[in-house]
């Protein structure tokens, strides 16, 4: 089931190096955690069941002290987090991660031997065995959903409320504000499903609506992606930016601003970090630079830069706001 990092499609290892050196610098580091220098392991595929093709990769942090839940008694001390990357805009870049507990896959397997974890929510996991049989499975599992609209109202209809069984002040007598009204309007229902091939049957039109909002939702930050691909990311002058190197390699700088870059490689511990300090004004007129990676396996990352020079006006965005969902 799990495979070496390396054999992570490559655009889901840079994701995933992006959030780990975000997550690990020093102001972000969770206060119980003793300060180390965290590192990829190996990784595994998790698909959804509306997707034939891998949804997600959950790749393990070590040199983390972590928990893993048990059946029974008080969860055990463990080694790995993990950090799952979303493989396409089906979901947001970046929908699970942890510092603190185990990986869903490692906590699955508590439960029983398995072949295949496969998400079904933001925290619910399942993880089937080789004949595609439930193992078990993390969280609570979704409902079946039946009699739901052909789409979503893009607003809310006049007088609304009363769906929810209440009577608004301007509907009626304002006298009976807490009066139930009833109403004739069908309403979906939710039920647990027969067996896990039901589910995985009926998933994809279950929740057609909920799965069509959450790419909505994602949508926003696939831009933010394609915008850093497309231009690079921006590194304030004066300021240091740690990029986590994906194996042992190669590293140069070339670009229009690369003569105001700073650069300093620390090979040791894995994975190797570079840390990037530009200095750089306004008056500089092409603030680009791209940072080449040559790899021992052959690959080859060039990823771009900019610097936002001194004096220039920034938006401060918080770190709360990167991920959708963080434990």
């Amino acid at each position: 089931m799990r495979v070496p990092f390396s054999d992570v499609p490559l655009d889901v290892r840079r994701r995933a190096a992006r959030v780990l050196a975000t997550v690990t610098q020093d102001h972000l580091w969770p206060g119980e955690q003793p300060r180390m220098e965290p590192r990829f392991g190996e990784a595994t595929p998790v698909y959804r069941p509306d997707r034939d093709e891998v949804a997600y990769w959950e790749i393990e942090i070590e040199g983390v002290t972590t928990a893993l839940p048990v059946p029974e008694g008080e969860a055990k001390e463990y080694d790995k987090g993990f950090i799952v990357v979303s493989t396409g805009t089906h979901d947001v870049p970046i929908p699970h991660f942890s510092l603190s507990q185990a990986p869903p896959s490692r906590q699955l397997e508590v439960l029983g031997e398995v072949d295949r974890v496969v998400k079904l929510d933001s925290l619910c996991y399942a993880g089937l065995d080789a004949k595609g049989n439930l193992v078990g499975h993390l969280g609570t599992m979704p409902p079946k959903l039946t009699g739901l609209p052909a789409e979503l109202p893009k607003k809310l209809p006049q007088g609304a409320a009363t769906t929810v069984g209440v009577t608004r002040a301007e509907d009626g007598d304002a006298t009976e504000k807490g009066r139930l009204r009833s109403t004739r309007e069908k309403r979906p229902t939710a039920e647990a499903w027969r067996s896990w091939n039901e589910l995985a049957k009926g998933y994809a039109e279950s929740y057609r609506l909920h799965l069509a909002s959450l790419a909505e939702h994602a949508a926003p930050r696939w831009e933010v992606e394609a915008l850093t691909e497309k231009y690079g990311e921006g590194i304030r002058s004066g300021s240091s930016h740690t990029v986590l190197l994906l194996a042992e390699g190669d590293v140069t700088i070339e670009g229009p601003a690369a003569d105001l870059v700073s650069s300093e490689l620390n090979p040791q511990p894995l994975p190797p970090r570079l840390r990037l300090t530009p200095k750089a004004d306004v008056a500089v007129r092409d603030s680009s630079f791209t940072v080449s990676l040559k790899y021992a396996n052959g690959e080859v990352e060039d990823l771009l830069f900019f610097i936002v020079p001194d004096q220039a006006p920034t938006r401060v965005v918080t770190a709360s706001g990167l991920f959708r969902q963080g434990v």
